[in-house]
């Protein structure tokens, strides 16, 4: 029975506002294109050859179900897992597009199995059935043969009294506890690797360890170089790229000693505008080091550049060429490219940042957390590994948006919240979308053709995975 506004508060001729039971959701558009999609690829015959923790419970909703409950809340915007209860009657909606008897209507419910992951030992499998059943048929489908590959690492504040959650480098909330996680990506967009830290962990700890397990995660691709920031200037990193013989561009902090060996140079090449290169050979008095490498040095003069990157000499910053330039650094094996092209080589790995700000603004990645230390990895690694790199094919072969507008946020407001109502047609079940521009009807539709033509498919024929309790 409907419920009526009350005739006292009424006043003529204004809007009535009444409750309907009807099965309605404002997030038509999610339920529509990524009940289609997860379909198309298999993903619910993926994720029982992925998660190690199955449930067998006549009264479990399946492992699937969760990860449609979660995948749901963080598309449309969720930040904790308790954000899943705004579907309300939308939840009968997602119901019957994803296919499942029942999806989770409680926080509580998806944190009790991601709790289970309680052992770095658990988590060290789920990474791998990533690489082995999703990430290595997915980088086949892309047809990528080589690329570049990017690491990096993001802080996480944390609030509350979380595992692993310390006090570090945190620029933006100082002395507040954090996670450290560090990151892999290929320079086509993909995320490819995945591991949670301790805030008090420093950038390059355990590089040497992350980047061959990712090397092993995107066997087939050749690697055109290794990108980093100043954070993975480290010497057991470096001499492990030039043993495998991987051409590096990494950039440098400026220690004192290089801005006294900056200052010094004469001989810099105008290459645009207010900036100029250069370029020296250095070699530590650490004989571990082996010898001398490479540096290539750009700055840029302020007046003419004021939105430049990069650090002013501190050492001089009582001169005035301490005041007129900003500086970068990079160390590189490459002895045949100039130093402008090393510096060109080096500035797309910025995406990375723009990448990271993604996942953290769209995908919820700085909000969802548990106490567990390995369950909130296990979570992140969903989101990273797994939910941005199929979001990353759909826009890329389903969407077809223009690169500046392929942040979730963006994606969401123009193809996911969307009105919409649960109907009949027959006997057949009907998802009407409330969208009356017929421009965008029409940039719905053909969405929906090209996902069908889509060929991702993912083929999990082999060994059955550990059954965990």
């Amino acid at each position: 029975m409907q419920r009526s506004q009350s005739s006292k508060n009424y006043k003529k001729g204004q809007v009535k506002i009444e409750f309907s039971p009807k099965l309605i959701t404002t997030l038509g558009g999610t339920a529509a294109l990524f009940s289609r999609f997860f379909e198309k690829i298999g993903l619910q015959e993926l994720v029982e050859k992925i998660y190690p923790v199955q449930e067998y419970s006549n009264n479990s909703t399946g492992v699937f179900s969760k990860l449609v409950s979660l995948f749901i809340s963080v598309l449309n915007g969720g930040t904790k897992f308790s954000h899943i209860n705004y579907m309300e009657n939308g939840i009968k909606i997602f119901e019957r597009c994803f296919g499942v008897k029942r999806l989770v209507k409680s926080s509580t419910g998806i944190t009790r199995y991601w709790n289970k992951y309680n052992r770095r030992s658990l988590n060290e499998i789920l990474l791998q059935n990533i690489s082995q059943y999703f990430m290595r048929p997915l980088l086949k489908y892309a047809g990528i043969e080589q690329d570049t590959l990017r690491f990096d690492s993001t802080v996480i504040t944390r609030y509350g009294k979380q595992e692993g959650a310390k006090k570090g480098y945190n620029p933006t909330k100082r002395g507040r506890p954090s996670n450290h996680p560090q990151l892999a990506f290929l320079g086509s967009g993909y995320t490819v690797n995945f591991w949670n830290r301790s805030g008090n962990t420093r950038s390059a700890n355990g590089i040497v360890e992350f980047y061959l397990q990712t090397r092993g995660f995107i066997e087939g691709i050749k690697v055109e170089r290794v990108l980093a920031d100043s954070g993975y200037y480290d010497r057991n990193f470096i001499l492990k790229l030039e043993e495998d013989r991987v051409e590096y561009v990494i950039s440098t902090p400026i220690y004192q000693f290089f801005q006294k060996l900056i200052y010094n140079q004469t001989e810099w090449t105008r290459v645009d505008e207010g900036i100029e290169v250069s370029e020296f050979t250095f070699s530590h008095q650490n004989e571990s080091w082996r010898g001398g490498r490479r540096y290539v040095v750009v700055r840029q003069e302020i007046k003419k550049r004021p939105r430049a990157t990069g650090k002013q000499l501190s050492l001089f910053q009582d001169e005035d060429y301490g005041k007129e330039y900003r500086h970068s650094l990079y160390i590189t094996n490459n002895i045949t490219a100039s130093p402008y092209e090393i510096w060109c080589y080096y500035r797309p790995r910025a995406n990375v940042e723009n990448i990271i700000e993604n996942l953290k603004d769209g995908f919820g990645l700085s909000a969802y957390n548990m106490k567990s230390f390995w369950a909130t990895e296990a979570v992140l690694m969903t989101i990273c590994l797994i939910l941005h790199n199929l979001v990353t094919v759909l826009i890329k072969e389903v969407l077809h948006t223009r690169d500046k507008d392929r942040k979730l946020r963006t994606i969401r407001m123009e193809y996911l919240v969307i009105p919409a109502l649960l109907g009949k047609d027959g006997r057949d079940d009907v998802l009407r979308l409330g969208i009356s521009n017929p421009k965008r009807q029409t940039k719905f539709a053909e969405a929906l053709d090209r996902l069908k033509d889509l060929r991702l498919t993912f083929y999990c024929n082999a060994v059955e995975n550990m059954e965990v309790a």
